[in-house]
């Protein structure tokens, strides 16, 4: 390979130096656009709730098994956050919790992202302390 480069002109050297400094170049502008993106990612913004308060996120209408534990699957896939999967009663399909989340916002990205992707029934529940008195303040998000 030394051989080849000796046998270039100096004009040829040139372009090929032009060429590797530009491809430097690349190389450090795309990984400082990695860097940034995962430095600026909030690493609270999905954060889980310890002691079970907080907002779950629940997802209704699913009619098999299967199609909700693809769902569950996926969202702990992509999210790393926690899915339960329950049956609801009288054979009426199953139901999906998602979370409990610390902050409602996180809920709320969460809704908003299954309501884009054709998920229509998706409630967050504010979850109330053991042993507290509080309303539960449901929110739908139906739509339409």
């Amino acid at each position: 390979m030394i051989k080849a480069i000796r046998h270039l002109t100096s004009r040829d050297k040139r372009a090929l130096a032009v060429f590797f400094g530009i491809a430097v170049l690349c190389w450090l502008y795309f990984a400082s656009g990695i860097l940034v993106t995962y430095v600026s990612s909030p690493a609270n913004q999905m954060e889980m709730a310890k002691d079970g308060t907080g907002y779950t996120v629940r997802v209704l209408g699913l009619q098999t098994f299967a199609a909700a534990d693809q769902l569950s699957s996926a969202i702990r896939e992509q999210r790393r956050v926690q899915t339960m999967i329950e049956a609801i009663p009288g054979n009426q399909g199953y139901l999906i919790k998602i979370g409990p989340f610390v902050k409602r916002e996180a809920a709320e990205t969460i809704t908003t992202e299954l309501q884009n992707s054709g998920y229509s029934i998706v409630k967050i529940v504010d979850n109330c302390p053991q042993g507290g008195d509080c309303k539960s303040s449901q929110s739908n998000s139906q739509r339409k």
